[in-house]
């Protein structure tokens, strides 16, 4: 279709752990409809793999090892899925999107403008 301007209100990633691709959702519509709150979820990969070495845990240890039947293989699938979602959710924490998680602190940022101020009045000078 030519000439055709699609206007997405939001576009949010879905986060599933029981696929190997990163879905997105796109809600059309209005500029001005509804969206979902502007969040970002950040994931401590280190502490998530340090949480998955650990074996003597209460929840790892109620996975069961020795399976033989086919309701075995789901109930163990099923349990080693939720064990992986609650180590990531337990990894993981929410922020709005538009804040910056590595913010410098306010006095090394005004240093920071300082000294660019001063690399472009030697780059422009005025006189």
């Amino acid at each position: 279709m030519k000439g055709l301007a699609l206007k997405l209100s939001c576009i949010e990633p879905l986060q599933c752990l029981n696929s190997d691709h990163r879905s997105v959702l796109m809600r059309l519509g209005s500029l001005t409809g509804d969206c979902s709150p502007a969040i970002k979820t950040i994931t401590n990969l280190q502490k998530v793999s340090t949480a998955l070495e650990e074996i003597d845990t209460p929840i790892s240890n109620s996975i069961p090892i020795d399976v033989v039947l086919t309701d075995g293989i789901d109930n163990t699938i099923g349990a080693l899925t939720n064990y992986i979602r609650k180590v990531v959710d337990d990894s993981s924490r929410t922020v709005p999107a538009n804040s910056d998680r590595k913010e410098r602190p306010k006095k090394i940022r005004e240093l920071i403008k300082a000294r660019q101020a001063f690399r472009r009045a030697d780059k422009y000078p005025t006189c």
